[in-house]
């Protein structure tokens, strides 16, 4: 039986990925860590007791950023799964397509006074213009309060990693690229661009669909994973 790990992303925590647990239990072997801290080192030393070759690594989000960094360490899964995922959140002098750095910095600062608008602010924006009827599910998996330590650390990594340079490092057996078309958070360009760099990877586009294609897209999302959980 394969392994599966799934890894969440900023402001969420296990819960996220709720539907794909309940739908492949008997398929797989789960792992779905509250990831303590937003370190690769931390990743990579607790992957270590898995068999690469049986194992499908998920990331979403930040969470997929994080996957994308230990497989270009050296760990290499049957499949790597990039949910929602980006080579650079923010933009660079060089990288016009993520967010501007003074964006993600206000946030962390308004952590300090306000983390439930921020955090709710940001949740808001999880689905695409046409998911409205997927507020209810996604609302269902999304935790209630979280630290803003650890929200503030996840924020540093996202506004200071750039993954650009490792990226011919990543290796996997497979890699599947998933990305809606009215992600808000992450825009599809950044989609586009790993594609470019990873020239083994499989790009599959959800039209419509926006960052959390795993509560507003569960049955899409187990039906893609499911191949490789064989």
């Amino acid at each position: 039986m394969k392994h599966l790990v799934l890894l969440h992303g900023w402001a969420t925590d296990s819960r996220i990925w709720t539907y794909q647990r309940r739908a492949l239990a008997a398929c797989a072997e789960l792992w779905t860590p509250n990831l303590p801290v937003w370190e690769a080192d931390w990743l990579w030393n607790h992957l270590q007791g898995l068999a690469p070759a049986q194992t499908v690594l998920v990331g979403w989000s930040l969470g997929a950023m994080l996957a994308l960094e230990v497989c270009a360490r050296g760990f290499r899964p049957a499949a790597l799964v990039v949910l929602s995922g980006c080579a650079s959140f923010c933009m660079r002098p060089d990288y016009q397509i993520g967010w501007p750095v003074a964006v993600v910095r206000g946030m962390r600062q308004r952590l300090r006074t306000d983390p439930e608008q921020v955090v709710q602010e940001f949740h808001q924006q999880l689905l695409g213009p046409r998911e409205a009827a997927a507020r209810e599910p996604l609302t269902a998996v999304l935790p209630q309060a979280q630290d803003p330590g650890w929200l503030a650390a996840g924020l540093d990594y996202l506004r200071h990693t750039d993954l650009r340079p490792k990226l011919p490092q990543v290796a996997a057996d497979a890699i599947i690229l998933v990305h809606g078309t009215a992600d808000r958070i992450t825009p599809v360009a950044q989609a586009h661009f790993l594609a470019e760099q990873l020239a083994a990877a499989r790009l599959v586009l959800l039209p419509d669909a926006g960052h959390a294609p795993m509560a507003s897209r569960s049955q899409d999302i187990t039906e893609l994973l499911e191949p490789y959980l064989v």
